[in-house]
Protein backbone atom coordinates (compact mmCIF):
# COMPACT_ATOMS: atom_id res chain seq x y z
CA UNK A 1 0.00 0.00 0.00
CA UNK A 2 1.44 3.18 -0.93
CA UNK A 3 1.95 5.87 1.79
CA UNK A 4 -0.37 8.90 2.74
CA UNK A 5 2.42 11.00 0.90
CA UNK A 6 2.54 8.68 -2.56
CA UNK A 7 -1.28 9.02 -2.81
CA UNK A 8 -0.88 12.67 -2.10
CA UNK A 9 1.51 13.10 -4.95
CA UNK A 10 -0.18 10.75 -7.01
CA UNK A 11 -3.33 12.90 -6.93
CA UNK A 12 -1.39 15.72 -7.78
CA UNK A 13 0.72 14.53 -10.35
CA UNK A 14 -3.14 13.19 -12.06
CA UNK A 15 -4.38 16.72 -12.03
CA UNK A 16 -6.47 16.73 -8.85
CA UNK A 17 -6.55 19.67 -7.43
CA UNK A 18 -5.71 20.09 -3.49
CA UNK A 19 -9.50 20.02 -2.68
CA UNK A 20 -9.90 16.93 -4.62
CA UNK A 21 -6.76 15.94 -3.45
CA UNK A 22 -7.94 16.32 0.12
CA UNK A 23 -11.40 14.74 0.07
CA UNK A 24 -10.23 11.67 -2.20
CA UNK A 25 -7.34 11.24 0.49
CA UNK A 26 -9.85 11.58 3.05
CA UNK A 27 -12.03 8.87 2.01
CA UNK A 28 -9.16 6.44 1.23
CA UNK A 29 -7.94 6.92 4.91
CA UNK A 30 -11.04 6.46 6.30
CA UNK A 31 -11.68 3.22 4.19
CA UNK A 32 -14.32 4.62 2.30
CA UNK A 33 -13.23 2.89 -0.75
CA UNK A 34 -15.91 3.50 -3.00
CA UNK A 35 -16.38 6.63 -2.41
CA UNK A 36 -12.50 7.72 -3.13
CA UNK A 37 -12.93 5.37 -6.31
CA UNK A 38 -16.58 7.51 -7.33
CA UNK A 39 -13.85 10.49 -7.10
CA UNK A 40 -11.44 9.26 -8.66
CA UNK A 41 -13.48 7.99 -11.49
CA UNK A 42 -14.95 11.61 -11.69
CA UNK A 43 -11.40 13.21 -11.95
CA UNK A 44 -10.79 11.27 -14.33
CA UNK A 45 -13.82 12.10 -16.23
CA UNK A 46 -12.42 15.85 -16.01
CA UNK A 47 -8.80 15.13 -17.25
CA UNK A 48 -10.00 13.40 -20.35
CA UNK A 49 -12.51 15.86 -21.11
CA UNK A 50 -9.44 18.31 -21.12
CA UNK A 51 -8.06 16.16 -23.76
CA UNK A 52 -10.96 15.66 -26.22
CA UNK A 53 -10.92 19.64 -25.96
CA UNK A 54 -7.22 20.11 -26.50
CA UNK A 55 -7.67 17.42 -29.55
CA UNK A 56 -10.18 19.55 -31.01
CA UNK A 57 -8.18 23.09 -31.08
CA UNK A 58 -5.50 20.73 -32.95
CA UNK A 59 -8.00 19.55 -34.95
CA UNK A 60 -8.74 23.12 -35.82
CA UNK A 61 -4.88 24.41 -36.30
CA UNK A 62 -4.70 21.28 -38.65
CA UNK A 63 -7.69 22.16 -41.08
CA UNK A 64 -6.36 25.57 -41.19
CA UNK A 65 -3.04 24.58 -41.89
CA UNK A 66 -4.40 22.61 -44.75
CA UNK A 67 -6.41 25.20 -46.34
CA UNK A 68 -3.71 27.11 -46.16
CA UNK A 69 -1.53 24.83 -48.58
CA UNK A 70 -4.36 24.45 -50.46
CA UNK A 71 -4.49 28.41 -50.98
CA UNK A 72 -7.80 29.22 -50.01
Amino acid sequence: MQTEKEIRENLIDAGCSNSETDVILGCILQGKTKEADKLIGESRKKQLQKIHESQQCIDRLDYLSYQMKRGN
